[in-house]
């Protein structure tokens, strides 16, 4: 799940068409609300986990702090459906940036796209989109630049400083990524 309706909704599909579909089933859904809304919503009458073994909830920092989000996402798991919340400060591109070079030291989502254009050569007007030659065999490396030296990778469910992102660990979960890579 996301609310990113572009770039997350891109790379999230292709990860599922990544994923080793004889053993993972991956369903991607954008639900165009804040992160709290989409919890809401996931938890509201018409929705129903219970097919699921694990959700991921994919959603940008945004200048906002998203722990009232994540304990959401931990009080609506329950024994059969794990809900995970994946916060990328401050925003998603952290994640894509680290596919090619270590992060930077961002102010905010300005300077965090602004470096994905940078990195990927793309102009303003296509900022919101994947490039055919993203490097995505580089996901073992990003898992190790999607944060500054001196910090660590944020803890699942974790909000990390700026700039993080919990991506390593829903590659992990989908056997993208060995628990030795992040």
């Amino acid at each position: 799940m996301t609310n990113g309706r572009v770039t997350e909704n891109a790379y999230l599909q292709q990860l599922g068409r990544r994923t080793d579909q004889s053993r993972i089933s991956v369903k991607v859904k954008v639900i165009d609300r804040d992160p709290l809304g989409v919890v809401k919503e996931l938890g509201g009458p018409r929705s129903d986990l219970s097919d699921y073994r694990e959700v991921w909830i994919v959603v940008d920092h945004d200048g906002q702090d998203r722990r009232r989000f994540l304990d959401a996402c931990r009080r609506l798991s329950s024994r059969r459906t794990a809900v995970h919340g994946v916060v990328s400060v401050p925003c998603f591109e952290v994640w894509l940036n680290a596919h090619y070079a270590p992060v930077r030291n961002y102010r905010n989502q300005v300077d965090a796209q602004r470096h994905y254009l940078e990195l990927t050569g793309l102009n303003s007007k296509d900022a919101k989109k994947l490039p055919d030659s993203f490097p995505w065999d580089e996901a073992a490396q990003a898992a190790a630049r999607c944060y500054l030296p001196t910090d660590s990778l944020p803890e699942l469910g974790v909000q990390g400083p700026c700039p993080s992102t919990t991506m390593p660990h829903l590659l992990g979960s989908l056997g993208l990524l060995d628990s030795d890579e992040f």
